[in-house]
């Protein structure tokens, strides 16, 4: 209905709706209604809700064209790799990251401080295989190292967030003291956005390599299916939110999952549960604090560090999962 009403907003507002691509007001219009639908949801099924919030100019930082293919649909590519957009005069200088591969079908601007980047979804992507080489692993997510393989390997994130957090309490306390709309408030806030950037990146570049190496070296990867969203809501989880959010299992989750489908590799998602209690050569449970940090089994002596041995349940958990289809205790692919 209010897509319907557009043409008279549109006649009412002409000056404004002059320079905006009618498909991206109705994109919008579609992204209110999502916004809309989830809380209603999240109501009915007695959950938080989170009313939708309203975004205004400063936190409106992306237009999408829904059926664009950089040839037409308000964004167009042009021989010298410069692009055109709906409503903006003249040509845009472009640095490519990378050639598009497929059709693609929609093109989203996304602006991240004083820099815009264009974002392409494609379809009918080639797909690029990985030499096969005979090999599966199983990996135990953690804090002390970000990830534990079932022969003991570790490997350490950088923390990005804890090395930057005081840098950015100072730039949010001197965006506090900064007048609103004053060039000065504008200037910090920029360096604010810097900041959290380079935790970004640094976190980023470091799961992408770290879920490419795990594909290259092995055909199958296990992984447990963590609840972070329970965890962060927990008030009785002793470990710091902080670092949760500073470690984004989930991020890295992701990653392997869409890095795997490309790659022709499989990923194995398994139920954490008590798989860090679990004696590995045993099954026998025993209880345990974050502090103990080696596996210690009084019924068949086994000793281990504590994440392989969590590493080596869920290579149990996911062998059985391949298997039989039936395993209940363990659910196949990553809910996309």
């Amino acid at each position: 209905m209010q897509a319907a009403e557009l043409a008279e907003v549109k006649a009412a507002f002409p000056e404004e709706a002059e320079h905006i691509y009618s498909q991206t007001l109705q994109a919008v219009l579609k992204q209110l209604d999502s916004a809309y639908q989830g809380f209603f949801r999240r109501v009915k099924n007695g959950e938080d809700p989170g009313f939708p919030r309203f975004k205004n100019a400063e936190r409106f930082r992306s237009i999408l064209f829904p059926q664009c293919n950089l040839k037409s649909g308000g964004v167009k590519r042009l021989d010298n790799d410069k692009i055109r957009i709906y409503g903006i005069p003249g040509e845009v200088k472009t640095v490519w990251h990378r050639e598009l591969q497929g059709d693609c079908k929609t093109v989203r601007i996304v602006k991240q401080g004083e820099k815009c980047f264009l974002i392409a979804s494609c379809d009918n992507v080639p797909v690029k295989l990985l030499p096969k080489t005979g090999k599966t692993t199983a990996i135990d997510l953690g804090l002390n190292s970000f990830i534990t393989d079932n022969q003991g390997e570790k490997f350490y994130a950088p923390k990005p967030y804890k090395t930057a957090k005081e840098k950015l309490a100072y730039l949010n306390r001197k965006l506090a003291n900064k007048k609103r709309g004053s060039n000065n408030r504008k200037r910090v806030k920029n360096q604010l956005v810097k900041a959290y950037e380079k935790i970004t990146n640094i976190r980023e570049d470091f799961q992408h390599k770290l879920a490419n190496k795990l594909l290259t070296e092995n055909d199958t990867i296990v992984i447990e299916n963590l609840n972070v969203k329970k965890m962060m809501e927990s008030e009785s989880f002793a470990v710091s939110k902080a670092n949760i959010m500073d470690a984004s299992w989930s991020s890295f989750a992701a990653k392997l999952a869409y890095k795997a489908e490309r790659a022709g590799k499989l990923l194995i998602e398994v139920n954490p549960a008590n798989t860090s209690k679990t004696c590995s050569g045993c099954g026998k449970i025993k209880e345990m604090t974050l502090a103990d940090r080696v596996y210690h089994c009084e019924a068949c002596g086994l000793e281990l560090d504590r994440d392989r041995n969590a590493a080596l349940n869920i290579l149990r958990l996911g062998m059985s999962l391949a298997a039989s289809k039936d395993a209940s205790e363990a659910s196949a692919f990553r809910p996309r």
